[in-house]
């Protein structure tokens, strides 16, 4: 396997990029998702594994300059590890050859040799120009040279301005075994960019929407802000404090003599390559009018409820409606599940009106495992939503 430098990503693939396999990272226009070529071209050199670089666009001095700048590092090169044909090299082609099949020959040509001569494993194209010069599948098949008995993986960037409809041809016409498409959120949900693993040929894939940032040089999959509600005293903060690497609480006490959060909870954690931030609400109705305000940039939201406590279900049902207009991802955690006289499924659904999508998970806040399970679920449930 070659892994794509994104631990994430690779996760979600069983492993990396099985040898052999031919890779397309698809950006949308205006999305900066040229960290996810970079990040594998560094793994692959890290590996020690051989490698081809075709970059018709730009010079291989710039491009050296532009990687170190997004990766933070300078990539360290081995002569007989990494090979270069660069934006000189395309412009001599189209000065000596008189015709686009001579252009065609002379690219493959110089391809095969360099596979050749240096035992390529890996070939790395920047498609944009040579699909201007040759369409898809001509301009692919350049990609397509090999020594005998070795298939190199090919690994394609290419900018699309013709959605899903060139990603189809990929997959369809061309058999790609991996397709990642980066492209930016606009509705409802905050604006965002995310990537989609659309298509793999080696394992039946849940297509998912991951978004992500850039945090010093890497791709990191991010959540950037899960809401954590409920009625007065159903076990927000101890929700959040329980699952939190390091968080903030404002309490004070309440009627019952416990404490009640005046402000909000924060709280962070690390789960699978994906950073989560969390925001504990006040569940009393005072706060209702803030609630549109809370919600905003939120992804996804976990209502939290006391499930030995019928009688708070109609303030939870009401914070449900204020999520749902959202149209967000949401999860029901049922509080206190460990002590007695809790309510059923069957029950609290009826009582919440729950559609049969929204999960009902039975937990104790205490506990770090269940609170984990709940928000890994919920984050499941996030990369599976259509943005």
């Amino acid at each position: 396997m070659i892994s794509t430098g994104m631990a994430g990503i690779d996760d979600m693939l069983g492993g990396g990029i099985p040898r052999g396999s031919k890779v397309l990272y698809s950006m949308e226009p205006g999305v900066n998702g040229q960290l996810f070529m970079i990040s594998t071209i560094y793994e692959a050199l890290a590996k020690d594994l051989s490698c081809l670089v075709i970059l018709p666009h730009t010079t291989v001095d710039a491009f050296m300059h532009d990687a170190a700048n997004m990766r933070g590092t300078k990539l360290e090169l081995t002569e007989k590890k990494i090979a270069f044909i660069d934006m000189i090299d395309r412009e001599r082609i189209q000065r000596s050859a008189p015709t686009r099949a001579a252009a065609e020959n002379e690219w493959r040509a110089r391809i095969t040799k360099l596979c050749k001569e240096n035992q390529v494993e890996v070939i790395f194209g920047y498609f944009d120009v040579i699909y201007e010069d040759f369409g898809l599948e001509a301009g692919f098949n350049l990609f397509a040279a090999h020594n005998p008995g070795n298939s190199p993986t090919v690994i394609l960037e290419h900018l699309n301005f013709e959605g899903d409809q060139i990603l189809n041809r990929f997959i369809d016409k061309l058999s790609f075994d991996l397709v990642i498409s980066i492209k930016a959120s606009f509705g409802k949900q905050p604006h965002f960019n995310f990537f989609t693993i659309v298509h793999t040929s080696w394992a039946p894939l849940q297509k998912r929407a991951v978004p992500f940032i850039i945090s010093n040089g890497r791709i990191v999959p991010y959540i950037p802000k899960i809401i954590v509600t409920g009625p007065p005293e159903s076990g927000k903060s101890t929700f959040v404090a329980s699952v939190s690497e390091r968080g903030q609480s404002v309490d004070r006490p309440g009627l019952s003599g416990s404490s009640t959060t005046v402000a909000m909870d924060f709280g962070w954690m690390h789960w699978k390559d994906f950073d989560i931030t969390l925001y504990g609400t006040p569940g009393q109705p005072r706060f209702d009018l803030l609630f549109p305000m809370l919600l905003k940039n939120a992804m996804g939201a976990v209502i939290v409820i006391d499930a030995t406590k019928p009688d708070s279900l109609p303030r939870a049902k009401h914070l449900i409606s204020l999520v749902q207009e959202r149209r967000m991802p949401m999860v029901i955690a049922a509080n206190k599940s460990d002590l007695p006289d809790r309510m059923g499924e069957a029950e609290i659904r009826i009582a919440l009106a729950l559609d049969k999508e929204v999960p009902v998970f039975f937990i104790s806040s205490k506990k770090k495992d269940d609170v984990r399970f709940v928000l890994e679920s919920l984050v499941d449930f996030i990369t599976q939503y259509p943005y």
